[in-house]
């Protein structure tokens, strides 16, 4: 939020004791003129207390445009503050997911090892199963033809032929151990073989209800993944419209920060014009003064006539007219005076007589100075320096200052402004101005 840049504009107070005056060169008035000026200038100075009013006026209605504008600000500022909490808030919720989900894809992904060694185990028994079966087949076919032999020769009669064939007693008891343990050796493999068929079987299908287990486990975590994505993808379109929010209070807090802009600079311009109304008033007391002065016969300043001579040397930068504005390149500004532009210091004279009034920095014209009459009140703005004092009397051709660029000025110029009697304001309808090019040779 911008913050209220206070310019200060330094208001000397006029010296209002008896001024010492050479007016040799000006005509006497009568009596009957000096009370008519007097009276011109009592008319102009409650003119200007009415001016005075309607600036007042116009600083509260925009002080309090600018309080209001403040306030709407703060309360922009408030919501843009707590969507930026939410949005960390969304942010962190958004991360804690993501990690959620980088988790579940790593248990999905050890559950796939996990059901890809299992798929393998699964296979390595189904070929060992193969091979138990063929050699099931083998032994099996073996003890057929064992049995069909047994059955062609009398059943038991084979094993009898062994025995009998036997030499001798020893022979026999050798030739019994053998059958039997033929007849052993046969049922024992017999035996291991659907042992092991059975145990193989066992392996298989415990492997499978593993695997399926697994595999179950598996599509309950690829279910639980599905469901975090879906609670990031709302937690994503929350913070897009948090977002959203955010940035329409960021647009809105920019418009609110252009017009407290634009009011301040107003607020500005009607404090420059109640500084210049307050000279200027001061200006007209000091006129008046010296007017009801029975020391000295004031006649009308020479700019009474109309004739005024060139306040500075230079060049004629800019006329009485409409233009782009230089400071902000915006068009339609109406300038309200002439611009003669040279080097920094170079002496700017009074282009009518009357009383000096010297205006500090301001934001609009910088170091000023008012020459006031009767008739015209000139104006000599962006000056660097001063060669007057506060409330001292000026004849025609009396250097009053140096040209400058301070306030709002692009370069090195003086600024010339009349104004058809007293000054009272910037801008018609609230104001005097007149081309100074119809007073100068």
């Amino acid at each position: 939020m911008k913050k209220k840049v206070g310019i200060g504009l330094l208001i000397g107070l006029l010296t209002l004791s008896s001024v010492s005056i050479d007016w040799s060169t000006v005509s006497a008035q009568s009596k009957e003129e000096l009370q008519q000026e007097i009276k011109e200038l009592e008319k102009e100075q409650l003119q200007l207390n009415e001016e005075k009013e309607k600036l007042q006026g116009s600083k509260n209605e925009t002080e309090q445009k600018i309080n209001e504008n403040l306030n709407k600000q703060a309360s922009v500022q408030e919501q843009i503050d707590a969507l930026d909490q939410e949005l960390e808030s969304t942010k962190n919720s958004i991360q804690a997911k993501q990690g959620e989900i980088d988790a579940t894809n790593k248990e999905i992904n050890a559950l796939k090892v996990k059901i890809e060694d299992l798929t393998n185990q699964i296979a390595e028994l189904e070929d060992e199963i193969e091979v138990l079966m063929e050699r099931i087949k083998e032994r099996e076919a073996l003890l057929a033809d064992r049995l069909r032999s047994i059955q062609k020769s009398g059943g038991s009669m084979v094993y009898l032929e062994v025995l009998l064939g036997s030499t001798s007693f020893s022979d026999f008891i050798t030739r019994t151990a053998a059958v039997n343990i033929m007849m052993d050796q046969d049922k024992a493999i017999m035996d291991s073989l659907a042992n092991d068929k059975q145990q193989v079987e066992s392996k298989k299908v415990a492997v499978e209800d593993n695997k399926t287990e697994i595999e179950d486990k598996k599509v309950k975590v690829e279910d639980q993944k599905v469901a975090l994505e879906d609670q990031k993808k709302e937690l994503v379109a929350l913070e897009n419209q948090l977002d959203d929010q955010k940035a329409e209070r960021q647009t809105l807090m920019a418009q609110l920060e252009e017009e407290h802009h634009h009011l301040e600079e107003y607020m500005f311009t009607l404090e420059d014009e109640q500084a210049m109304l307050n000279l200027q008033a001061q200006a007209k007391e000091k006129a008046k003064q010296l007017a009801q002065s029975e020391l000295q016969q004031l006649s009308k300043p020479a700019a009474g006539n109309g004739t005024m001579i060139w306040p500075a040397n230079g060049r004629l930068s800019s006329k009485f007219s409409y233009r782009v504005d230089p400071v902000t390149g915006v068009p339609g500004d109406f300038h309200l005076g002439i611009d003669i532009a040279n080097s920094v210091g170079t002496p700017v004279y009074a282009a009518t007589s009357g009383v000096a009034v010297k205006g500090n920095l301001s934001w609009t014209y910088g170091n000023h100075i008012l020459v006031v009459n009767d008739d015209f009140t000139t104006l000599y703005a962006h000056l660097n320096g001063f060669a007057i004092e506060n409330g001292q009397v000026v004849k025609q051709g009396d250097l009053i200052g140096y040209m400058g660029s301070t306030g709002n000025s692009t370069g090195p110029h003086l600024h010339f402004e009349v104004h058809k009697g007293g000054w009272i304001g910037f801008y018609p309808p609230n104001s005097n101005v007149v081309n100074p090019l119809n007073y100068l040779p």
